[in-house]
């Protein structure tokens, strides 16, 4: 039996996971070996701010999930985000006529034309300060013919390719390079953590009838816009779940790690919905005395703080795509923070979409193993790298950049090795 590692890498503003799986290929099923989880330091809003502390947190989340699962890590796939990301719509066009004749498409052309898109791009921003880390045909065109799917054995003299494509800046992706580098781990593949998060939690007809994939995170909102199965549009705010912490750190008197354990336990997005007499003890700071405070007021505190955050995810996403109304499934919420409860509601009666809402889970169908944590919300991204590894190595493995990390795994190797086995031998 057909099998290979695949690795995925979540790194949040707030914890660092990873998932170490086997691929089956005989069934494209993966068996969950190992997960591991860090304190995420070194990174604030989808950036590194310091490259030696987010290295250690992603060698310390690795080490917990080799443990594990007793192999080493191959095959990462890591997520970033971050307002960095750039978004273009942009057009690739290629002659395959022979003279004045028609010539028969297929994947040599397919890949000029896509490469002649790319290099649009990098003509038009400089490929020195962004780099392409996705390119997404989303339609074709065979000379006066349009809205082609697949032009591969179709005849024509020219093909034009519209493509979506997703840019990063260069250096920020080599700080993660160097990251998992100084991690003696092999060189990651990056991918936009929306799309492995879409790949988790949509399914092909929500993406058709168009949709919008709202992942709230500690640090960030990140927003995806799919439309007659396209990409359309990828946002990312400076706001998250940690603004709601800070609200009830502040508005009730008490500290961080006591209002985080207050958001999990007691937030409500909807405080009509409470009972107005149900008292919750607050913790005082530096020792003080807890006092007794309305639940009502836990969740006035939160619902002021969401409405902020979906009214600039709202506000932010007309500036994109103004014709919300087009999107009949709605919006697909996750991430940590899509577990407030009736936080729905917000999104349906209260903020300017008006849109159906659903919360998000990530597809755990295709899972074995020890996976059964994984049915969360917060696991929507990770889960969605392992679904996005899997189509890469079996369909997109011409290309996959890996002579660095592969110059370096030999040498590695074997300290990883040691390392790990003389872990488990104390087990």
């Amino acid at each position: 039996m057909s099998e290979k590692i695949i690795t995925a890498v979540d790194l949040g503003s707030s914890k660092i996971c990873v998932i170490i799986a086997l691929l089956h290929e005989n069934n494209n099923k993966f068996e969950i070996k190992g997960v591991g989880t860090s304190e995420s330091k070194g990174i604030e809003n989808g950036l590194i701010r310091d490259l030696r502390k987010t290295s250690e947190s992603i060698r310390v989340a690795v080490e917990k999930a080799q443990e594990q699962a007793k192999i080493i890590a191959d095959n990462i796939f890591v997520a970033v985000s971050g307002q960095h990301i750039r978004c273009k719509n942009t057009e690739g066009r290629v002659s395959i006529a022979i003279g004045s004749q028609p010539s028969v498409i297929d994947q040599s052309h397919v890949d000029a034309v896509i490469n002649d898109a790319k290099n649009s791009i990098k003509r038009d921003i400089g490929s020195e300060r962004l780099e392409i880390i996705h390119c997404m045909a989303q339609d074709f065109e065979i000379d006066s013919q349009k809205d082609i799917f697949d032009p591969t054995g179709m005849s024509g003299l020219s093909l034009t390719v519209h493509t979506h494509i997703i840019l990063a800046e260069t250096n920020h992706l080599r700080n993660i390079r160097k990251a998992f580098e100084m991690a003696s781990l092999t060189e990651p593949t990056i991918v936009l953590g929306s799309i492995a998060t879409a790949e988790s939690v949509t399914n092909e007809d929500e993406r058709r009838l168009g949709c919008i994939v709202l992942d709230i995170g500690e640090g960030t909102c990140e927003l995806m816009v799919y439309h007659k199965s396209y990409l359309k549009t990828y946002l990312c705010l400076p706001k998250g779940g940690s603004l709601i912490t800070h609200d009830l750190a502040i508005g009730l008197r008490t500290p961080p790690s006591a209002a985080e354990n207050l958001k999990i336990d007691y937030a409500n997005a909807y405080p009509a919905a409470l009972n107005k007499d149900t008292m919750v003890e607050i913790e005082g700071i530096g020792g003080r005395q807890s006092t007794m405070k309305p639940h009502t007021l836990i969740a006035e505190i939160v619902q002021v703080r969401l409405n902020e955050i979906l009214d600039n995810c709202y506000r932010s996403i007309l500036a994109n795509f103004s014709r919300l109304d087009t999107l009949t499934a709605g919006m697909i919420m996750t991430g940590g923070t899509s577990l407030i409860e009736n936080i729905q509601y917000l999104i349906e009666d209260e903020s300017g979409f008006n849109l159906p809402c659903r919360i998000g889970y990530p597809d755990i169908l295709r899972l074995s193993g020890a996976y059964s944590t994984l049915d969360n919300p917060m696991y929507s991204c990770v889960i969605g790298l392992l679904y996005y590894g899997m189509n890469y190595e079996t369909t997109n493995t011409k290309g996959r950049t890996r002579t660095r990390g592969s110059n370096k795994i030999f040498s590695k190797l074997g300290k990883s090795f040691k390392n790990i086995f003389s872990k488990i031998s104390e087990l």
